[in-house]
């Protein structure tokens, strides 16, 4: 009887242990806490429609991206097309992109990278694609400094 109970306080203690240990780690929220410290906001990049579609980008103004290649291993240039309801292109915005693997968030990510503008007016950034894998590319469409557009796109690789 004293083995059992010596067990099942010591497990106890292990529970009380391991959830105020979390409690100090970073980046831990309690289910209760609204508060986000700044680097831990994420902004939401929903998807887009497939390679070569066009993307609304609000009332004005749409995009076609794509890539020089499918998607393998080694440098993927992704290009960004911009135009008006019209159909004119438009090279008056700034394009960023951070390209990740999902699974492994952090381990390969690129970082908010400017896209470069063509003489042809297209908006294209090389992409290292190191392992195979699910990848994602997190689009951002500047206009006069501020966000007016986010979308992110998935392959596999």
């Amino acid at each position: 009887m004293k083995k059992w109970f010596f067990y099942l306080f010591s497990l106890v203690i292990c529970f009380v242990w391991l959830s105020q240990d979390s409690e100090s780690q970073p980046g831990y929220r309690s289910k209760g806490s609204s508060a986000i410290a700044g680097a831990e906001q994420t902004s939401v990049y929903p998807l887009m429609f497939g390679p070569g579609k066009k993307v609304s980008l609000g009332g004005d103004h749409y995009l076609i991206y794509g890539f020089d290649k499918k998607p393998k291993l080694g440098t993927l240039i992704m290009k960004v097309e911009i135009f008006t309801k019209e159909g004119k292109k438009d090279t008056s915005f700034e394009a960023k992109a951070d390209a990740d693997m999902p699974s492994m968030r952090g381990a390969h990510a690129t970082g908010d990278r400017p896209f470069k503008l063509s003489n042809k007016g297209d908006y294209l950034l090389p992409i290292d694609i190191v392992m195979p894998g699910v990848w994602e590319i997190k689009l951002t469409v500047l206009k006069e400094g501020k966000v007016i557009f986010r979308g992110s796109h998935r392959f596999d690789v």
